[in-house]
This record gives structure tokens, C-alpha cells and sequence, in this order.
């Protein structure tokens, strides 16, 4: 990272290094104890206990659930599809989506249409139904979908934030 990034970084920032040396811990092993967490960032077990505590209530740590294998789970179609919703609908669509299992991220955007959700599917018919299901959400006008063929990176934010960066 350049130093004028990182100074940015810093400054607008309340994680320090030692949150990034602890956040870098448990990318490494989640499920690790405070005792483990403590030997590995060479941190006392009172100061590990207290940043975490303190991570979670300040709301940058928001969960601690486990990342899945997609071969694993039968969900290996990822796509991505953009919506165009009619004025007005904003919010009774968000719901309608959030109905949708299948439906992993929805991101309000710029551009060309409205919403750009993250859909998981079990194959390409699977997938033509949950589009279908989207579209029938009232307020949907219009929607283009973007299959992933491969994922050649995934990051995360606490790749972001550790102490090693990306």
C-alpha cells in the first residue's frame, strides 16, 4: 500500500496495528481461543479479550460465521444481476429480494440500472428460476444478468485491514 493511502488509511480508521495484527490472526484460524490468538500476535490474553470485545461492539467485526466451499454446498453457479426498478418501489423491493434465498448480496448502484444482486444457484436452470422469481418482484421493470464463469480472486475486508494488507 502506498504511504499516502495508508495514511489515509490511518487517519479516517479506528483499527490500529494491533487490530490488524489480531484481525490478520483470525483470518489465519477463526476458530482460534483468546489464549491461541494471544501466543500467535504476542498480545496478553486481557488486551486480546478486550480488542475483540471491543471490535464487536464498535461494529467492525459482524460476524463469525464460517466461509463455504460452493463444490461443497451444490451451489456453484454465481451470478450477477443488475435491476432496473420502477420509482417509487426502492424499499418494497429490497423486501421482495430479501424473500429470495438465493439472493446473497443487493447493492444500490450508479449506472445503467438500480440494483446489482449477487445470486448462488445450483445450475443454470435453477438459476433461470430464481431470475424469474426476481422478476416477478412488483416494482422490477427490467433486469441483465451476468453469469461468472471463473473467480480468479476473492478478498475479503479483513484481507484488507490485516497486517500484512493485500
Amino acid at each position: 500500500m502506498c504511504r499516502y493511502c495508508y495514511n489515509l488509511f490511518t487517519m479516517a480508521s479506528a483499527i490500529d496495528a494491533t487490530d490488524r495484527r489480531l484481525i490478520d490472526a483470525l483470518r489465519q484460524g477463526a476458530r482460534s481461543s483468546v489464549t491461541e490468538l494471544a501466543r500467535t500476535t504476542r498480545l496478553a490474553r486481557g488486551t486480546v479479550h478486550n480488542r475483540l470485545a471491543r471490535l464487536v461492539d464498535d461494529g467492525v467485526i459482524i460476524g463469525w460465521g464460517p466461509e463455504l466451499a460452493p463444490e461443497a454446498t451444490g451451489y456453484t453457479v454465481v451470478a450477477f444481476v443488475t435491476l432496473s426498478i420502477v420509482q417509487g418501489t426502492h424499499d418494497s423491493v429490497i423486501e421482495g429480494l430479501r424473500d429470495i434465498p438465493e439472493v446473497l448480496e443487493v447493492h444500490v448502484v450508479t449506472g445503467s440500472g438500480d440494483l446489482l444482486c449477487r445470486i448462488a444457484a445450483r445450475s443454470n436452470d435453477h438459476l433461470h428460476d430464481i431470475i424469474q422469481t426476481i422478476i416477478s418482484v412488483k416494482g422490477v421493470a427490467r433486469s441483465d444478468s451476468h453469469l461468472a464463469l471463473n473467480t480468479p480472486i476473492t478478498r475479503s475486508l479483513a484481507d484488507l485491514v490485516s497486517e500484512k494488507g493485500v
